[in-house]
């Protein structure tokens, strides 16, 4: 089996929760022997123009965390199994609830957050892609981030719209002027960039404390896994989301 990911020769790429999840669902249920991690970062290859893929020696292929899981379980490669039939409805619900949540602040951290996508993510995919896909791709991926975004109001505002919005009245006339203008947005950007931050802090917290309280619920106050002792799928996929979301570059 090979498993194509997003990443460079030798180097994986810390953007996407499905591609680590799911190495990480493979290295701790399916034997080494069995399969191979191709850090491609080819889309192509994928039905759904997405990663990770799992291709099979039969021309077969599963896209994205959830199909792949189901693939392996089918196949007795299933790291849930020691859960009964209700834990295993509640870890599927949870997982469903963590990809959909925490791919909100996944996208905002790596996307919206103008430090964050300046210093970091746009400048990282030229180790993964050639010319021009090194450019389009990052955009691409942000104009998704900005529609996900926008179902809990997250926004980011750009120089463009803080400058037409400042100056649309005040024609400039001198470059002095011009200079100040320049501050000005700039200034005007950081602040209302800062909001957008904070109220991504805010949704942050209250996702981390829903899941506090399921584990509570089920009894489990003292480990980090959401079942107690045993690690599961919907760990996996909360985990990827928090190690890209804390990850310093």
């Amino acid at each position: 089996m090979e498993l194509h990911v997003w990443g460079a020769p030798d180097k994986l790429a810390i953007i996407d929760a499905d591609c680590l999840a799911t190495i990480w669902y493979m290295a701790l249920i399916v034997p080494t022997e069995k399969f191979q991690v191709i850090t491609s970062s080819n889309t192509d290859i994928s039905k759904s123009g997405k990663l990770p893929t799992l291709r099979l020696e039969n021309n077969e292929q599963y896209d994205g965390f959830l199909d792949i899981i189901r693939y392996l379980s089918e196949q007795g490669y299933d790291l849930d199994k020691s859960l009964n039939k209700e834990q295993k409805a509640l870890n599927h619900g949870l997982l469903l609830y963590i990809q959909d949540k925490f791919q909100i602040i996944t996208d905002y951290t790596l996307f919206l957050n103008k430090s964050n996508y300046e210093s970091y993510t746009r400048s990282i995919f030229k180790n993964y892609l050639p010319f021009p896909m090194q450019y389009n791709t990052p955009l691409h991926f942000r104009s998704i981030a900005k529609k996900n975004c926008e179902r809990i109001g997250l926004t980011i505002e750009d120089k463009t719209e803080i400058e037409q919005e400042m100056l649309k009245n005040v024609p400039t006339v001198s470059k002095v002027q011009q200079l100040k203008h320049e501050y000005m947005i700039e200034d005007k950007l950081v602040l209302k960039n800062s909001v957008s931050n904070m109220k991504c802090l805010n949704y942050y917290q209250n996702l981390i404390e829903t899941i506090i309280k399921m584990q509570k619920e089920l009894g489990n106050d003292t480990k980090i896994n959401i079942f107690g002792d045993q690690i599961t799928s919907c760990d996996l996929i909360l985990l990827a989301h928090l190690y890209i979301q804390t990850h310093q570059s």
